[in-house]
């Protein structure tokens, strides 16, 4: 395990704009009636409305209401248990792990505790824990290489069949798929099915890159942290893997992703900042309004719509809504790979509003041709996008869009015709498509060859022999005719 950061004491609530996008985005941090030195870790939302979060250090379940009030659990927890990882589960109660105290607990949310150890193994050192499709609890076991299974009732079942010898099982969530998927600290993501059947991917998750926390998305994937990787993954539930960059060097992520009302990803860098990465990975991060030192570890959606975290230092985060509104995506592509000189091919553009509920308006963009490449004559126009401006003149070295509306969840496509002038690989790539409610998104790049004719081969020019041996041939055709039109006189 990696080590915890030291508490840096609890400090007083504050208030402020959190930066990015083109809304203001408000941090608000409550360290009131958190105990000193408690260490909040993971945190959800409960069937209460409130959100609980668990306290390693503290030996407590802390409940925090919308409005920031917060009470700590302290009955019923053995002495030095540290608490982990939390869940709601699917009989109304929060469920949570204790890594030392080899337990699973469950909470009421009168704060009425209980707790679990017949069935789990010594040492075993019960880590992350998520509700199951099946109506059961599913937790890792960072020592004993095993992920186990409790009812609500409290029984326990251990799987270890498939999971590779030092595994170090940490994060686990329920997949889209009806299975769960966990994190293994050695470079690997398991699948384990509501009967226990694992399986392991390691392709395509860099060496060394430790992933910690997993989330299900709202595309049907998993998303994972990368906590010396510096990155966050994405695996489809067929378990081909792709990772993102563009987080800040050091950000240190742990224990924290969650799906975000917006439909984006959001997850707790231990550097001091909250990240957010769209389905289509690019990467925003904010970090005005969150105490230098904070240490930010678990993140989940709540109930008002905002994303609430925890910070080792002491204090619970929240984000408003006005950090739910993403920017607008944007995709091109080539019909062709390659084209001849002088020909054309289709360029066409998606853009994408992933906010399942904010309409995005002023949406737009420039995107700038390669020398050697123009917009064809005629254009080709075909498509339209959310009732915008969609500038693409003849012979131009540039198309545009002004003016779009995407509602939520929405999508437009449009393409033009392009030709290529100069030979060469053209390698196309567009500005920033933005909007005004989310502000500037990312970038979309693409290429196409444009290939020129060979000129002819030696091969393909005829000899002089060959051309003499034509000429003959040609003579004696014509020498025929004329001897056979003599004999038909005579």
């Amino acid at each position: 395990m990696k080590p915890c950061r030291i508490l840096l004491g609890c400090m007083l609530a504050s208030l402020c704009l959190l930066s990015g996008g083109a809304w203001a985005q408000v941090v608000t941090e409550f360290s009131t009636g958190i105990t000193a030195g408690a260490q909040p870790w993971a945190i959800t939302a409960g069937p209460d409305g409130n959100l609980w979060f668990t306290e390693i250090s503290g030996n407590r379940i802390g409940r925090i209401t919308p409005l920031g009030v917060v009470t700590e659990f302290s009955t019923g927890i053995t002495a030095g248990a540290q608490p982990y990882g939390i869940t709601a589960g699917p009989d109304g109660n929060l469920w949570f792990t204790e890594a030392t105290g080899n337990r699973i607990g469950r909470i009421t949310p009168l704060g009425v505790v209980t707790e679990f150890s017949a069935g789990i193994t010594a040492g075993a050192r019960p880590f992350g824990i998520a509700a199951g499709p099946d109506g059961n609890l599913w937790f890792t076991e960072f020592n004993g290489n095993r992920i186990g299974r409790i009812t609500p009732l409290g029984v326990v079942t251990e799987f270890s069949a498939g999971i590779t010898a030092g595994a170090f099982s940490i994060g686990i969530t329920a997949g889209s798929d009806g299975n769960l998927w966990f994190t293994e600290q050695s470079d690997r993501i398991g699948r384990i099915t509501p009967l226990g059947v694992v399986t392991e991917f390691s392709t395509g998750i860099s060496a060394s890159a430790t992933p910690i926390g997993i989330t299900a998305g709202s595309d049907g994937n998993l998303w994972f942290t990368e906590f010396n990787g510096n990155r966050i993954g994405r695996i489809t539930p067929l378990g081909v893997v792709t990772e993102f960059s563009g987080i800040s060097a050091g950000a240190q992520l742990f224990f924290g992703i969650t799906a975000g009302p917006d439909g984006n990803l959001w997850f707790a860098e231990q550097s001091g900042r909250i990240g957010r990465i769209t389905p289509l990975g690019v990467v925003t991060e904010f970090s005005a309004g969150i105490t230098a030192g904070a240490f930010p570890l678990g993140i989940t959606a709540g109930p008002d719509g905002n994303l609430w975290f925890t910070e080792q230092s002491g204090r619970i985060g929240r984000i408003t809504a006005g950090a739910g509104i993403a920017p607008p995506t944007i995709v091109k592509s080539f019909a062709a790979a390659n084209i001849a000189l002088n020909g054309f091919t289709s360029l066409s553009f998606t853009i994408n509003n992933f906010n399942a509920s904010t309409t995005l308006t002023g949406v737009g963009f420039t995107d700038t041709l390669p020398a050697g490449l123009v917009v064809s004559t005629p254009n080709g126009l075909t498509g339209s996008c959310g009732g915008g401006t969609i500038t693409a003149t003849a012979g131009s070295g540039s198309v545009s869009l002004t003016g779009a509306t995407l509602a939520g969840s929405a999508s437009c496509t449009f393409s033009v015709n392009v030709t290529g002038t100069t030979a060469g690989t053209k390698n196309n790539t567009t500005g920033a498509v933005t909007s005004v409610e989310g502000g500037p998104g990312g970038t979309a790049s693409a290429s196409v060859a444009v290939v020129a004719a060979p000129p002819p081969t030696a091969t393909n020019i005829p000899t002089l022999q060959q051309w003499a041996v034509w000429f003959l041939g040609l003579l004696l055709i014509v020498t025929a005719g004329v001897t056979l039109r003599r004999r038909k006189k005579g």
